[in-house]
């Protein structure tokens, strides 16, 4: 674990995990959620836990003078952590949070400006990335201040690990270095937040200071305070003091522990109930029994004949395992993180069986025994076996088999929770939103799988990476068979965000160069095509159609859809802006002008347009001489357009 903090959750509301336990996603049920929203409460949340680390003051400094900030520093310092919390630490509330990322295409810049919106807060994790990446980078660096400047945005960079290329010296005066913060003060204020504020106070296990001088990752550290929180619950008359020490158990590498039991476990029957138990932790004893039965079945195992009565009972089974039923029948394991350590195990040292794990657990998931919590964690902790460099393929295609037919309901929401929490690993969800283009791109996806990319692209994607949900979104769109569901979230998507309108507005009209053109593009380029929001001042007070970019792509859209769509399509669209540009004389010239220069010579279109303008209901009689002035000046255009051509 790298940066801490962003890879490890305290409370049950986060979108990003990797830690113990479940990940449970909710929203406010108050107000509409929206991905800018969810951003920033996301956002405040870690904040309340972050400690600042020595340096922090400097980067503050440097990124209020200079708009960007390259933040240097050894591997678990909180780099990542830091750049957000000082992005968030500059807001007022209304900015949009994301992370800006980096292109492995050779044939496109490295970093798109065009990611950065007017006030955007973002930032750029290089912190895994290769040396060759980090060089390019620094080339395309100064094109993207010059736009996080003009655009009122900030920046702030985490530098890669034990890289060797310096840091340019016209970036020298962005660099700076944080240092970890004190260990023992993170432990006390996630303490704190998990129930336990008093903490300074209590005597520590004398093992503790011995772990913390050992520099662990921070995350881990967090995790040390959840699990200190867990012992209290499990032993709540017991002292901080116990409850650490149980804790410390818990978050030093069980390895050799799990492998000894493992090794005195007589047979494989005791070993299935073992990992059942370890996947289905805090289920019903009768429950995790069927499912080991289901795993000796995947793997083959030989059945051995019935003699009722002679087998042993679930309590002397589970106690085998050292797990223990508690007055509901749930089973758990005795020590806390063991369920945790036996996955890992399992998955480690095991590789001859995680087919048949894999199959078992996507079998499992189906299982209408199974609650929705029940499935929720099996799907949670599978997906953490997975979410790396190595396996991440294997969660992937376990989302392909839950979305094939034939399927469910719960084979779908399997699915769904597994995606959500890909996606936002720290270090790997990039493997899985690059899947989730692929999918969106496939002309034969299953339906079911559809709606899961659509959902997990409108709903999580879309929160820190909102330029790649919108990219899958159209991908998805443009494929759509029997839905509109990606097409209404694209459209909904570019409705709450000026910038990705823009965005998507340049991707409707960019020339295919020998690739396809979509039937369903001009359809879109209508729907998004919406003068109130062309003209409407963005944060930074410019109306997008004030660029000249953007009346040169609209002039395209313009031309395609006036001249491949039927007219009963585009007339309702094309009233909006006539009847806008005849109130508003500033943005009239744009309004009218736009559509009429792109038909040009098309004598018949310029007749519709004429017709349109023309017929535009008046709301009072005093709208009349306005709307003759209108009619008078739409002509003129027409003519003037039609000379141009002729000339």
């Amino acid at each position: 674990m790298s940066d801490y903090l962003f890879s490890q959750i305290s409370e049950v509301h986060g979108l990003v995990h990797t830690g113990p336990g479940n990940l449970n996603v909710t929203f406010n049920g108050d107000r509409p959620w929206s991905p800018l929203a969810h951003a920033a409460e996301d956002l405040a949340r870690h904040a309340r836990s972050f400690v600042h680390p020595r340096g922090f003051g400097d980067a503050r400094r440097i990124l209020e003078t200079y708009r960007t900030v390259l933040l240097d520093g050894p591997p678990g310092s909180g780099r990542n952590a830091a750049a957000r919390v000082l992005l968030y630490e500059l807001s007022s509330g209304n900015e949009r949070f994301h992370e800006l990322l980096w292109d492995d295409d050779p044939q496109r810049p490295r970093l798109d400006p065009g990611h950065i919106g007017d006030d955007d807060r973002v930032w750029l994790d290089l912190s895994q990335v290769e040396e060759w990446v980090w060089r390019d980078v620094q080339r395309v660096l100064p094109t993207v201040r010059n736009a996080v400047i003009d655009r009122g945005a900030y920046l702030a960079v985490v530098l890669p690990n034990n890289r060797i290329e310096p840091v340019l010296p016209d970036f020298a005066p962005f660099h700076t270095k944080i240092s970890r913060p004190p260990e023992t003060e993170v432990l006390r204020r996630h303490l704190r937040l998990n129930g336990i504020p008093d903490a300074h106070s209590a005597p520590a296990p004398p093992e503790l200071a011995e772990y913390l001088d050992g520099e662990p990752p921070l995350g881990e550290v967090a995790a040390l305070a959840q699990f200190t929180a867990e012992a209290m619950n499990i032993s709540p008359r017991g002292d901080l003091s116990g409850w650490l020490a149980t804790a410390l158990e818990a978050v030093t590498r069980q390895d050799d522990v799990v492998a000894g039991n493992i090794a005195e476990l007589p047979d494989g029957r005791r070993r299935a109930l073992l990992l059942a138990t370890a996947m289905l932790h805090g289920s019903h004893a009768e429950i995790v029994d069927q499912a080991a039965g289901r795993l000796l079945a995947a793997v083959k195992f030989p059945n051995e004949p019935s003699r009722p009565l002679e087998g042993e009972d679930l309590f002397r089974m589970f106690k085998a395992v050292n797990a223990r039923l508690d007055d509901s029948g749930h089973v758990r394991f005795e020590r806390l993180g063991y369920d945790t350590a036996v996955r890992i195990h399992f998955w480690n040292h095991m590789p001859g069986y995680r087919a048949q794990i894999q199959a078992w657990v996507v079998a499992l998931a189906d299982s209408p025994a199974l609650e929705p919590d029940e499935r929720a964690g099996l799907v949670d902790r599978f997906a953490d076996l997975c979410i790396n460099e190595r396996h991440w393929s294997t969660l992937a295609d376990a989302v392909f088999r839950w979305t094939t037919e034939p399927t469910n309901e719960r084979r779908v929401a399997a699915a769904d929770r597994a995606l959500r929490r890909a996606v936002v690993a720290q270090n790997h969800g990039r493997l899985f939103r690059q899947q989730i283009r692929m999918w969106a791109m496939d002309e034969r996806l299953s339906e079911r799988l559809a709606e899961v990319i659509v959902k997990v692209c409108a709903e999580v994607v879309v929160i820190n990476h909102p330029d790649e949900a919108m990219v899958r979104l159209h991908h998805r769109a443009r494929r759509e068979r029997r839905s509109t569901a990606a097409r209404e979230a694209l459209i909904r998507l570019v409705t709450e965000d000026l910038r990705l309108r823009r965005q998507l507005l340049a991707r409707l009209t960019r020339v295919p160069d020998g690739g396809r053109a979509w039937d369903i593009d001009p359809d879109i380029y209508l729907e998004i095509a919406d003068p109130e929001a062309f003209t409407r001042p963005g944060p930074r007070h410019r109306p997008l159609i004030a660029e000249a970019e953007v009346r040169t792509m609209l002039t395209d859209g313009w031309r395609r859809t006036l001249t491949e769509v039927d007219d009963a399509r585009w007339r309702p669209r094309v009233a909006e802006w006539f009847a806008l540009a005849r109130a508003d004389e500033r943005h009239r010239e744009a309004l009218a002008g736009t559509p009429i220069e792109a038909v040009g010579e098309r004598g018949d279109i310029l007749g519709r347009l004429y017709a349109t303008a023309r017929d535009l209901p008046c709301a009072a009689p005093g709208d009349q001489e306005r709307q003759d002035a209108f009619v008078e000046f739409v002509l003129r255009r027409i003519t003037d357009a039609q000379g141009l051509q002729t000339a």
